[in-house]
């Protein structure tokens, strides 16, 4: 019996969240990629109701990523599905993303460059795990 598979599978390699400044509103740009059964699949990124604790990092934004199937059957084969969210924040430093079926990873909010256009980069403020890489979720 074949298994099938039944949810988004998040390429966290793909995963990015990008800071950009402009007239004093600082936006994140979080975008990624997800392995979907089929192109008629959709990742939603949604709030994460949670209780804070003793010691957790107020830069640190919560969110999920859960997946939606389709409305009406299509046919099964494996596709990249990209998704992205746009997020108004002043604090934030760090995004803690929550996944179906996966461990929950944080990820840095990298900083644009002042220098826009196709020269553009974004750095990181500060160092999050390797090379500012996804690093997986302490709890």
């Amino acid at each position: 019996m074949a298994h099938t598979i039944d949810h988004a599978h998040v390429i966290v390699d793909d995963l990015a969240a990008v800071a950009v400044t402009s007239g004093g509103i600082r936006v994140i740009h979080l975008s990624g990629v997800a392995t979907c059964p089929s192109e008629l699949w959709r990742v939603d990124v949604v709030a994460v109701a949670r209780a804070p604790f003793a010691g957790a990092p107020t830069d640190r934004l919560a969110i999920g990523l859960r997946s939606a199937p389709p409305r009406r059957r299509g046919r099964f084969r494996t596709v990249r599905v990209p998704f992205e969210a746009i997020i108004e924040d002043q604090r934030t430093h760090e995004v803690e993303v929550h996944l179906e079926c996966q461990p929950a990873i944080v990820l840095p909010v990298l900083e644009a460059d002042d220098s826009f256009g196709a020269g553009a980069r974004a750095t990181a403020r500060r160092r999050v795990g390797a090379a500012g890489r996804a690093m997986p979720a302490s709890r």
